[in-house]
């Protein structure tokens, strides 16, 4: 296990020398990207305790809270995730150069392989800030159900993928960026919409709509139902949670879902709860595991890790 212990713990020495360090800053990326201290020093093969001197340091360089604690629940401040994201560049480069590729231009392509739901929010969004930074890349996006996500990054045909289903390939890895809790969407004047949490038996007589049996997480949703002793009253079925939240919106039922990435507080047509049993959803990208990640699905990458926020209905 290598240290990354810095070489003094003198906060006034480092409130002198306002120059982060390159542990520090390392640190502070791995900690926002793994959402715990503990996971951090994991990525980066060291103790908790030196990854917590390293925070410490730099908030004493700083001049300003980089997370806020509550018990050993940390999340990030505004000042941490600004500070994060410039530091795409820096870390880029320190990749590129360790592997060997520092002489790569910057121009080319990036594809992105992505199913609706995270197309159709949360990647047109993070597209138009990297092609606001990157003008010379073009982005190609391939909007495609997960398990296809999948193939096409194991393929080579899609340099990142982004999912929040778990499909075992032997072509890729997973990276986690985000994590939620199972949620219940309906139209704003639902009868239970009073309730800040539900469960199974709340929804006995309620007309659902439900994402079909080839995803990952219906049987386990069904499986919840089925413990309490509820038989779900399905009325619609569909592919993808875009088309189940325009059937919510239509008043055709209410459904049971991963509110990430599609949850949108300004829309007042309709209200999220938290569902009880809890499930969670774990958001991730889909990198190759048998060649080099390439410089530009990294740079996209860290631009979906700072714009990641912890929700309600997050377990952090």
């Amino acid at each position: 296990m290598r240290s990354i212990e810095p070489q003094t713990t003198d906060r006034s020495l480092a409130m002198r020398n306002r120059r982060p360090t390159l542990v520090e800053l390392e640190a502070l990326r791995a900690t926002i990207t793994n959402g715990t201290t503990a996971s951090a020093a994991r990525r980066l093969g060291c103790s908790q305790s030196s990854i917590s001197r390293a925070l410490a340091l730099l908030e004493a360089r700083l001049g300003v809270p980089l997370f806020e604690r509550s018990g050993r629940l940390i999340r990030p401040t505004a000042e941490a995730l600004a500070i994060n994201e410039e530091l795409d560049d820096i870390f880029l480069a320190l990749d590129r150069v360790a592997s060997g590729m520092a002489a790569i231009p910057t121009a080319g392509r990036l594809t992105v392989a992505a199913p609706p739901a995270f197309a159709l929010s949360l990647v047109s969004r993070l597209a138009a800030r990297f092609r606001a930074r990157y003008p010379e890349v073009l982005i190609q996006l391939e909007v495609v159900a997960s398990d296809i996500v999948v193939g096409l990054v194991a393929e080579g045909r899609a340099d990142l993928g982004i999912t929040d289903s778990a499909p075992m390939h032997s072509g890729v890895r997973l990276e986690p960026f985000h994590s939620s809790f199972l949620a219940c969407v309906m139209p704003a004047d639902h009868a239970l919409a009073r309730h800040e949490v539900l469960c199974p038996a709340d929804l006995a007589a309620m007309p659902c709509i439900a994402l079909t049996r080839r995803h990952s997480m219906r049987s386990r949703i069904d499986q919840l139902f089925a413990d309490a002793g509820v038989t779900r009253r399905v009325v619609m079925e569909t592919s993808t949670a875009v088309s189940a939240l325009e059937l919510v919106r239509a008043g055709l039922g209410i459904a049971v879902m991963n509110p990430y990435p599609l949850a949108d507080r300004r829309d007042a047509t309709l209200v999220w709860r938290r569902f009880e049993p809890a499930l969670e959803y774990r958001s991730c990208c889909v990198l190759p595991s048998a060649v080099p990640v390439t410089p530009h699905a990294r740079r996209f990458q860290r631009l979906l890790s700072g714009q990641a926020r912890a929700e309600c209905w997050s377990p952090d």
